[in-house]
């Protein structure tokens, strides 16, 4: 619970300074850089977060790996405020954050589709367009196959469940069956 309360706070901050200076999608983006340079190098991460070197070092080793990744002014001065405050292990929960800000501010919602087969952009493409329509806002479809699909597709956007999948199908005609419903 904690570390949302400290994710949320710094997240926050710097989305408004990303809107003060008119960067949000660059911020955005050099976050994320940073979270993913940092899950696959996950050494630099631990010589950051570790207590027992002393905070020059690792704010030395932090303005070097921001100078070697061309991070602007702003993301280096945030990450070396993470650095000092011992909150850069916070770093991945604070991008996700950030990004849910930017969604809220740019009117996006992310969908998570599964199919039972592998579906072409098009496909993906127009169910992204109906999912539009229905909810008013501008949809980024993440896209993953289920094997254990029959058919169909599910789509979820947030609390939103929309499946039509074939066995919700078959589930739905077998309790119209138990009750008698189909004759």
């Amino acid at each position: 619970m904690k570390n949302l309360i400290v994710a949320k706070r710094y997240a926050k901050a710097l989305f408004n300074l990303a809107l003060e200076d008119g960067k949000l999608s660059e911020y955005g983006q050099e976050l994320q850089g940073l979270v993913q340079l940092l899950d696959q190098q996950p050494q630099i991460m631990d010589a950051l977060a570790n207590p027992l070197y002393p905070e020059d070092v690792k704010k030395s080793v932090f303005r070097t790996l921001a100078q070697k990744a061309e991070m602007s002014p702003v993301l280096r001065s945030f990450g070396t405020l993470l650095v000092e405050k011992r909150r850069i292990r916070h770093l991945p929960e604070i991008a996700q954050y950030f990004q849910r800000l930017m969604d809220e501010h740019f009117n996006v919602a992310r969908a998570k589709l599964s199919a039972a087969v592998k579906l072409d952009e098009a496909a993906i493409n127009k169910i992204a367009e109906t999912l539009s329509r229905l909810t008013g806002k501008k949809i980024v479809v993440e896209f993953q196959q289920d094997p254990d699909l029959i058919g169909g597709a599910v789509a979820r956007i947030g609390d939103l469940v929309i499946d039509g999948s074939v066995r919700t199908q078959l589930q739905a005609i077998k309790e119209s069956l138990k009750r008698g419903e189909l004759g």
